[in-house]
């Protein structure tokens, strides 16, 4: 006689497939959830990514305008390498360029050669590498360049890259010759005995001949 399944056994059979599909649809729910979830914080990732650089970018366009107008208003500037010099030297420099109503900034040599590059000016990008500071000066076209002279005797590690002057490049040597050019006080002040000096001799002859008679 043959055998013959029981009810209670069907039962189980279709107990067991209906677990087993409700298994295997949780695990691919599972699934999509984990990958909703990853490209939901994926998504704020690349966004919040995106966000950061766009504000880069906008900070660098604003330091880059402002190197232009400060350059484009400068009577003279010099480019400075500064490696090695310690806090001191440097505190001393800057204070020194703030007493010829100067300026004195770090940049980045990628905002430095973007600005002067838009300025017009070529032949720089050789000279922006390392670091780089500007000294500006709006009011002549020595007294920074004796401010950075005067820094390099007492600080070996400061460097001259290269300068502008009257809105053309010039090199380190003639950077140089500038800072051993006398400021215009000093200047003014020699000229001003100079003229003086022929009138007091002018006045010397006048008294010794009017002595005569």
């Amino acid at each position: 006689m043959p055998k013959t399944t029981s009810g209670l056994a069907i039962k189980c059979n279709a107990l067991l497939v209906e677990v087993t599909k409700t298994f295997y649809n949780d695990i691919e729910r599972y699934k999509v959830s984990c990958a909703g979830t990853r490209n939901f914080f994926n998504c704020r990732i690349i966004k919040r990514r995106n966000i950061i650089l766009s504000a880069n970018f906008e900070n660098k366009k604003v330091k880059v305008e402002e190197i232009k107008d400060k350059l484009s208003r400068a009577k003279s500037a010099v480019f400075v390498s500064f490696l090695g010099t310690d806090v001191a030297k440097d505190t001393a420099l800057r204070a020194s360029i703030r007493n010829t109503n100067g300026e004195y900034k770090v940049y980045k040599n990628t905002l430095l050669l973007r600005a002067l590059t838009e300025l017009g000016y070529t032949g720089v990008e050789e000279h922006l590498h390392g670091t780089t500071s500007v000294a500006i000066s709006y009011n002549d076209e020595v007294s920074v360049a004796k401010a950075i002279g005067d820094a390099k005797k007492e600080n070996d590690k400061l460097s001259v890259k290269f300068g502008i002057l009257d809105g053309k490049v010039v090199d380190d040597k003639y950077v140089d010759i500038l800072s051993n050019i006398p400021s215009r006080e000093t200047l003014l002040s020699k000229l001003a005995f100079l003229l003086k000096a022929p009138m007091q001799k002018l006045a010397v002859g006048l008294k010794a001949v009017a002595d005569k008679k």
